[in-house]
């Protein structure tokens, strides 16, 4: 007995410093924790408000579709991408934002097929008519888009994430739009100078131009115009909240062909001028 203790010992000790890891437990098993919180920073983990972002995203693009007269090709297809439209318009606003992103994912793929296949059949049938009024819709949606949530702090020039949104959204109709233009107009308050006006103005239109084209936008397809202080938003009082709404970059869709002339009523970019005179 006195001999085997020792001999007990060493292999308790080199058992204890032995490199492999015991059965089962081996590899990955010692780096995996099956109960440790997962991290997902992918499409599942968007915020309610990122979720509604994509949802008109997608929405837009079904629209362009629309536009280019898919339902005269495909309307069998166009029924289907409306009708899974609706479910996961009806999924948000029952707050089911997991199962919106899920259906949102399969939608997403859902459109990409549409497309090619319509870009197909055109090539192969040439289905499309005429779709002036959807046409119109969709220059009257570019133009509430870009428009929209359109203020800027004071003596500032950088656009607020609110309207980040917007222009993201409008920079996909734009895309889809390449013969359109737009002029992006910048404007101040009355407080500042005149001239460091027109250069705060200015800057506002060039920010909102570079965030478009940042976006994949054509520059070539955005201008940019000054104003300053002249045209107030509204014949209102000073008010805080007036000075507010003066400091803003309005953009308006110009023509540059004699189709987008008859939808929009608005005269070539050569004649900018009478143009704004028209729209203000």
């Amino acid at each position: 007995m006195d001999k085997l203790l020792p001999i007990a010992c060493v292999v308790g000790i080199c058992s204890g410093c032995t490199t492999w890891p015991e059965e089962g437990r081996g590899g990955w098993a010692e780096l995996y924790h099956p109960d440790a919180p997962q991290n997902i920073d992918g499409f599942e983990s968007a915020l309610p408000f990122q979720v509604m972002n994509e949802f008109e995203h997608l929405s837009l693009k079904l629209d362009w579709l629309k536009s280019r007269g898919i339902k005269h090709c495909m309307p069998g297809q166009l029924y289907q991408a409306e009708l899974m439209l609706t479910r996961i318009n009806r999924t948000i606003a029952a707050d089911m934002y997991s199962q919106a992103q899920l259906d949102m994912r399969t939608f997403y793929h859902q459109l990409q097929q549409l497309e090619n296949h319509f870009e197909r059949v055109i090539s192969n049938t040439h289905c499309i008519a005429e779709s002036k009024n959807d046409d119109q819709k969709l220059l009257t949606k570019l133009e509430n888009l870009l428009n929209s949530d359109n203020q800027f702090a004071f003596d500032s020039f950088e656009v607020t994430p609110k309207y980040r949104v917007r222009l993201t959204q409008s920079a996909e109709l734009l895309k889809m739009l390449p013969a359109t233009q737009v002029l992006l107009v910048g404007h101040t308050d009355i407080k500042g100078s005149k001239v460091s006006n027109f250069e705060l103005a200015y800057k506002r239109a060039e920010s909102v131009k570079s965030w478009l084209t940042l976006y994949g936008v054509n520059p070539e397809q955005v201008n940019t115009l000054a104003q300053g202080a002249q045209v107030p938003f509204s014949n209102e009082g000073e008010t805080a909240q007036k000075q507010h709404s003066d400091r803003r970059v309005n953009a308006y869709i110009l023509a540059t062909s004699a189709k987008a002339a008859e939808l929009t009523k608005v005269k070539p970019l050569t004649e900018w001028t009478s143009a704004l005179e028209d729209k203000e």
